[in-house]
């Protein structure tokens, strides 16, 4: 890169130096021809400017002597004197250059001088100094009538010297001026040639220079926020890490990842959280010094290299810094967005002294900030590794569980009030694994979305499902339903999970309202989310609005959505009294989808004052520790045959 900027630098120098050379060869022979021609013309330009002279002089000689005539009392023999002598020094002036009479030849030149010298002899003594000859009117008239005659006659012969002044100078400097023209022109053609040929070798050079630079730009730099992109960034993290070493300094990294970024594009669209990604951006650059490196790996995921620190402190303010300045409100084409961050930092050498081991370990902090409730920062510490570790072991089992057939459901009761009946269970997976023994959902869950496994897995718990309610059907409730938590990448389009299931209803026999899908409120404000709410509804699959009023969906989702069923968070159901403002809420919930024609499920029900107060309220269906925990599909079996919640339920009315 520097040899191409060697060259570069060396052809613009010789281009320069060649201008320079050809316009000063331009400049002489230019300059040289200027001198030629001024030779030619100087002594003709003068004859004919010194002879308009004398005729001015004339004039103004004859006005003075005429205001003199109108206006005796003003005559002023001083001011006489003076345009006498000046025209008189006029007529010297002609007579003394040498290119006169040659201008002059074949024009009146001869006879006028002779009577202009014929006048200043007769007139001469009455406007010098010591003139002892008076000046009265009459013979200012009689000067006059001789100097009338001479001003003609000038007028004719100033005429006559500008346009021999014309042939003369034509004539005498054509061939000058063609020779001048010839080698002019040939200094130019040969100048513009070699302009033509450095300008297209400069051209091409910026040509190159700018492909390289943008290249460059894209190769190195994030095109939307023009921040360092991963590959400047983890160069510039080597530099500093070398950096450190030699001068035994420490550094910092900073793994950053903005909360919630994703519902700003789901909600406001992709270009809106484009813009917020921007002025995010442009806040981290505000924050750090301009030592310091801000990155964008990707995504919402920023990092930052703190370089040349004395103490751990200062990470620390500036990290409190980045989360105050990204928790303001984010103006984006006239709206408001809200996002936080989460922070992981890491140190050289303290926890790694190499470029890998440092952003994993930053990486690592930031999702323990993350799963320490957001908007904060996390340093890295040892254990974080050992559990990075057990992720990873738990990865790869994860990926044979489904083989190996370690998957099983648990199902939990939900009960019609009314009846005090079994009308519906909600099938909870459990993950049996060889070594640790049950393994709930809210440990694997997020990691089979990670890792995209989570498809498969809910394809299979939807199958096993309808498998199960198929038998149930048959053998005790003919309506009998089950509900099936569902993943919102299982509802992406491009996961063909709703053809999976069409082929699991038709494989066991099973009417697709046996079957209810629970989604969360953030699904339905996913713009794409409708035409697959269509589709399931085509398939005969009712649809149960789970963990309602946690979220943030505006009332007007239920008018706009098909919803079956809502179930009241168990969190709303836990201080359910009289008088309380969590019964306040659950009676508005109850009104509100009676009068949308919503099916209610109130989770979480523990002692039997909730469920009086729910039922006593109109809730449809309740479910909860006082009527049977979770359990599996042979123990369910035998509250069919039992009727045990039945009887249960009832007995509490």
């Amino acid at each position: 890169m520097q040899s191409n900027k060697r060259v570069t630098y060396w052809l613009i120098l010789i281009s320069a130096a060649l201008l320079l050379v050809f316009t000063g060869v331009l400049y002489l022979q230019f300059h040289h021809s200027r001198l030629l021609s001024s030779t030619v013309q100087y002594s003709e330009s003068n004859v004919s400017w010194n002879v308009f002279q004398l005729q001015s002089e004339a004039l103004r000689f004859n006005n003075a002597l005429y205001t003199a005539v109108l206006d005796p009392s003003s005559m002023d023999m001083d001011y006489l004197s003076l345009r006498y002598d000046l025209f008189y020094s006029r007529v010297d002036t002609v007579r003394q250059n040498p290119a006169t009479e040659q201008l002059l030849e074949g024009t009146d030149y001869a006879p006028i001088f002779q009577r202009i010298d014929a006048f200043l002899r007769n007139n001469e003594g009455y406007f010098t100094q010591d003139s002892q000859q008076p000046l009265d009117q009459a013979v200012i008239e009689s000067i006059l009538k001789q100097l009338e005659p001479l001003q003609a006659s000038l007028n004719d012969l100033s005429l006559a010297s500008v346009h021999q002044s014309g042939i003369h100078a034509e004539h005498r400097a054509s061939e000058v001026q063609r020779q001048i023209a010839i080698s002019t022109g040939l200094i130019v053609f040969q100048l513009l040639l070699t302009l033509l040929f450095f300008y297209i070798v400069i051209r091409q050079i910026k040509q190159l220079q700018a492909s390289r630079e943008d290249l460059s730009q894209l190769a190195n730099y994030d095109p939307l926020t023009s921040l360092p992109n991963r590959r400047l960034f983890l160069d510039r993290l080597g530099q500093e890490i070398r950096k450190a070493h030699r001068t035994k300094d420490r550094l910092a990294l900073l793994f950053l990842d903005l909360d919630n970024f994703k519902d700003i594009n789901d909600t406001l669209g992709h270009e809106v959280g484009d813009l917020l990604l921007q002025e995010a951006a442009r806040r981290l650059g505000e924050c750090v010094r301009e030592s310091d490196t801000v990155a964008r790996l990707g995504g919402d995921e920023f990092t930052i290299i703190l370089s040349d620190l004395d103490d751990t402190e200062h990470v620390a303010s500036i990290s409190q810094a980045i989360l105050k300045t990204l928790s303001d409100p984010f103006e984006l084409d006239g709206r408001e967005g809200f996002v936080s961050a989460s922070i992981g930092i890491t140190f050289y050498p303290d926890d790694a002294n190499d470029v890998n081991a440092l952003l994993k370990n930053a990486d690592q902090a930031m999702y323990v900030a993350k799963e320490q409730g957001r908007n904060r920062f996390h340093y890295f510490t040892a254990s974080m590794q050992q559990a990075a570790q057990t992720k990873m072991h738990l990865v790869n089992d994860l990926r044979n569980a489904l083989a190996n057939e370690e998957f099983q459901l648990y199902y939990h009761p939900i009960i019609e009030l009314a009846t005090g009946t079994v009308h519906k269970a909600e099938a909870l997976l459990r993950w049996k694994h060889p070594l640790r023994g049950i393994i709930y959902p809210l440990e694997f869950i997020p990691i089979a979305e990670e890792t995209g496994l989570i498809i498969d897995i809910g394809n299979w718990v939807f199958h096993e499902a309808a498998r199960q309610t198929q038998r149930w059907r048959q053998q005790y409730q003919p309506a009998f339903q089950v509900s099936i938590n569902t993943s919102p990448l299982q509802l992406r389009s491009e996961t063909n999970s709703l053809e999976h299931w069409r082929r699991s209803l038709e494989s066991v026999g099973l009417p697709g309202n046996a079957i209810a899908i629970e989604i969360t409120e953030s699904l339905l404000m996913d713009a794409s989310f409708t035409k697959r709410l269509v589709a399931i509804h085509d398939m005969g699959i009712e649809v149960s609005l789970d963990d309602f009023g946690t979220g943030y969906s505006s009332m007007s989702y239920l008018k706009k959505f098909d919803i079956d069923y809502l179930k009241i968070h168990k969190s709303f159901v836990a201080n359910l009294q009289q008088g309380a403002s969590d019964l306040a809420i659950c009676e508005a919930v109850l009104v509100m989808a009676q009068k949308l024609g919503i099916m209610v499920i109130a989770e979480g029900i523990e002692t039997n004052e909730q469920q009086k107060l729910l039922q006593a309220m109109g809730c449809d269906f309740g479910q909860g520790y006082l009527f049977s925990h979770p359990v599996s599909a042979a123990a369910f079996e035998k509250l069919f045959e039992a009727h045990t919640l039945s009887v249960q339920v009832q007995d509490l009315g």
